[in-house]
């Protein structure tokens, strides 16, 4: 794989990552998400190359445009200057996404979970052929009480800050749990393409462009 591929998989892994974040927080504190890119991030779970090793990030994100608001809000964070009227928007986000990557690192060394998560998949694939979309609220469940069997065993687990009255609500739950599974996928992508601490300290501005570019390319096409 070429550098600059390389480099491709790791900003559309951590677009997805973040945009699952985003809608999780804005599901958690408003009560709403975009669907489209809430279905974005739950095809992935779901699609053919999930169980095979080294799944590429352009085949689970096909057009990099339904990633638009994952690698807008990648480009401010990794600027840092550029959120700076929603500092605690940029904090929360970033705690999100450091903690799914922790989680995903433990998830990688727990064969049992992974097989569990394997077999899990394989059955909401059926439902959600079965129902005939991802969104249908009896897929999400599924996903969401995957995600609670296996990821929400792992600890420290998430906690989602937000508003009562919208987290009280059992679809509202399902999509923030079923979100914070595509999450997962998203930084196993990360780190399997060699994504990890270093590459965000040291290679910041060469993925704050690469994001750029990819914007750019995905609106022009």
């Amino acid at each position: 794989m070429s550098h600059h591929h390389l480099l491709r998989e790791r900003v559309l892994a951590l677009a997805a990552m973040t945009q699952a974040v985003y809608l999780v927080r804005g599901i958690a504190r408003k009560g709403v998400a975009e669907r489209a890119e809430i279905h974005t991030c739950l095809s992935s779970i779901l699609a053919d190359s999930a169980a095979k090793a080294g799944p590429h990030a352009n085949h689970l994100y096909k057009h990099p445009l339904k990633l638009r608001t994952g690698l807008i809000l990648l480009q401010k964070l990794l600027h840092g200057d550029t959120m700076k009227n929603d500092m605690d928007a940029a904090k929360e986000i970033i705690a999100y996404c450091a903690a799914l990557m922790s989680l995903e690192k433990k998830l990688a060394h727990d064969k049992a979970m992974l097989a569990r998560l394997g077999e899990g998949i394989g059955r909401i694939d059926k439902q959600r052929e079965y129902f005939g979309d991802v969104l249908h609220n009896n897929v999400i469940a599924a996903i969401a009480g995957l995600y609670g069997e296996t990821i929400s065993t792992l600890k420290p687990r998430i906690i989602v800050h937000g508003k009562t009255e919208f987290l009280s609500h059992s679809n509202n739950t399902n999509q923030v749990r079923a979100l914070l599974l595509s999450g997962i996928r998203a930084a196993h992508l990360w780190r399997s393409h060699g994504g990890g601490h270093l590459q965000l300290l040291l290679r910041r501005r060469a993925l704050a462009r690469e994001a750029e570019r990819i914007l750019q390319e995905s609106e022009t096409a």
